[in-house]
């Protein structure tokens, strides 16, 4: 009997995925044939899902990963496909286990902190002051070194040892103008590789991220420095989230370069650690503010995150959960003028881009954002941003299905815009979840139905025609004695007039 695939050992098996392409593709290929290449796509010697993730197989995390109950319970989910798998089921299975990639990543980066930290002083409370100066002199030698190509390995080995062993700290002009500081050697080292699938190993990338936290760790001043984007001074962090959400280096602008995805992890890890670093030791307030703004200015158009893929979509949502949950934690003040004005410009950007659900988290999750959209001087902004075409109304429909009703979608302000703008559908449905506002008066002591006719001009009749359907005060005089009757007679609105059943209209009066 002639064997088969599916006869075949185990080990040939995995030396056949191997070769069928990538982790995604592999999958998808062979995910629910049978139970038994299930096991084979999750076995721990194939190790496809920590290759999916970056993580090297003699890292000391790999066995950490297999041994969590999280990552059992997602290798368990795809242990029990028995059919093919759609598109939703099979972006949700890797969506799980990134977000369990990231959230462990996160918490790792609070443990490297205290273990730096920790080793840092000792050793620097150990070491003679004029040896740690020595030795400081020769680890700022090596990082000037860091400037020219190729990137030495062994160099960027000795910079961490003169660290974590030495008690050496890194002291360099964090000014922009300079040749080379600290922000600048990120931009060039790490960052710059992005967009160059094969250039840069495994194992330079981990000694390099080493590498840079060790430093942060000898003098965190130096995530003070600074490096020019465009006209501007910007911070590491700023280059690190730009990097993240943009999947790309500052200085390309092509939006579809191909991203180095070792690299992108190895960002995602430093980014991580930054943040983490600036909310345990940093002035968390106003570091947590830039890189919240920093975030929502550079979110990708949901066009752009269609195409990147589920890895570089699940670990934007990620980062973007735990900057906005630092940001909530760090009790930041109250947004002044111009911070209300440059998240004023951000809301427009993400209404562009189609990003509804970046708006409605950051307004459930955010009081600053709430407290925004409560303020009567942006009531109109919003309005005109969520009308500007039929996406733009779904945010709006959506803010209407919020339980419960939002403030913002109960003040009479709102009513008098949806009326100037004549936007009956909306108003229809504003007043449906909040009855009140027919009753609302604006300055002169119109109700909406007495402002339609008096104040604003063209096609009117099927707004008239709704307010009094929802039972409208026909009778209510404004502050100049003036009531429905009075002024649907004038002469400005004779073609509403036309347009009107009034004897419909007096029907209802009287009922």
């Amino acid at each position: 009997m002639s064997p088969t695939f599916e006869t075949l050992p185990d080990e040939i098996l995995m030396l056949i995925f191997q070769y069928s392409g990538d982790v995604h593709s592999i999958f998808r290929t062979f995910l629910g044939l049978n139970r038994r290449l299930n096991q084979i796509l999750i076995d721990k010697r194939l190790h496809l899902l920590t290759d999916y993730l970056c993580i090297d197989p003699y890292h000391m995390f790999f066995n950490i990963y297999y041994n969590s109950a999280a990552f059992n319970r997602i290798s368990q989910q795809f242990a029990a496909v028995n059919s093919s798998v759609n598109d939703p089921d099979f972006r949700e299975y890797f969506q799980s286990l990134i977000s369990f990639h990231i959230e462990q990543q996160h918490k790792r980066c609070e443990d490297d902190i205290h273990v730096y930290t920790t080793t840092f002083k000792s050793i620097q409370n150990s070491i003679p002051n004029d040896e740690r100066i020595t030795n400081s002199y020769e680890l700022q030698q090596i990082f000037r070194n860091l400037i020219h190509y190729p990137v030495n390995l062994m160099d960027m080995k000795r910079i961490e040892s003169l660290v974590l062993e030495r008690g050496a700290y890194l002291e360099c002009d964090g000014s922009a103008q300079s040749d080379f500081n600290f922000c600048k050697a990120i931009n060039r080292l790490l960052l710059s590789e992005l967009c160059y699938p094969n250039s840069t190993n495994k194992n330079l990338l981990s000694t390099e991220i080493q590498m840079f936290k060790a430093l942060i760790i000898s003098n965190p001043r130096v995530l003070t420095n600074e490096d020019f984007y465009i006209y501007s001074l910007c911070s590491i962090s700023f280059f690190l989230i730009f990097s993240v959400f943009q999947a790309r280096y500052y200085c390309y602008d092509q939006l579809t370069l191909p991203v180095n995805m070792h690299c992108y992890h190895a960002i995602v890890d430093l980014l991580l650690f930054v943040i983490e670093y600036e909310r345990i030791h940093s002035s968390v307030s106003a570091s947590a503010q830039e890189n919240l703004f920093d975030m929502l200015h550079f979110i990708p158009s949901r066009e752009l995150v269609n195409r990147s893929g589920v890895m570089i979509e699940t670990i934007q949502l990620e980062i973007f959960k735990i900057i906005v949950d630092i940001y909530i934690s760090a009790q930041v003040p109250s947004w002044s003028d111009d911070l209300n004005d440059r998240f004023q410009s951000i809301l427009k950007k993400l209404m562009k881009k189609k990003r509804d659900d970046v708006i409605l988290y950051i307004y459930r999750r955010i009081p600053h954002v709430r407290c925004f959209f409560n303020q009567p001087k942006y009531c109109r902004t919003i309005v005109n941003m969520m009308t500007g075409s039929q996406e733009e109304r779904l945010v709006f429909r959506r803010f209407l299905d919020e339980t419960p009703v939002e403030t913002w979608l109960t003040s009479k302000q709102l009513v008098f815009i949806l009326l100037q703008k004549k936007e009956r559908k909306l108003l229809k449905k504003v007043l449906r979840v909040s009855r009140f506002l027919i009753d609302e008066l604006d300055e002169d002591g119109n109700d909406p139905l007495l402002h339609i006719c008096l104040k604003v001009r063209g096609c009117r009749h099927q707004l008239v025609e709704l307010l009094i359907q929802m039972k409208s005060d026909l009778r209510r005089k404004n502050f100049n004695g003036e009531d429905f009757f009075n002024a649907i007679k004038l002469p400005k609105n004779r073609k509403l007039l036309e347009k009107l059943n009034i004897d419909d209209i007096m029907s209802q009066l009287y009922m």
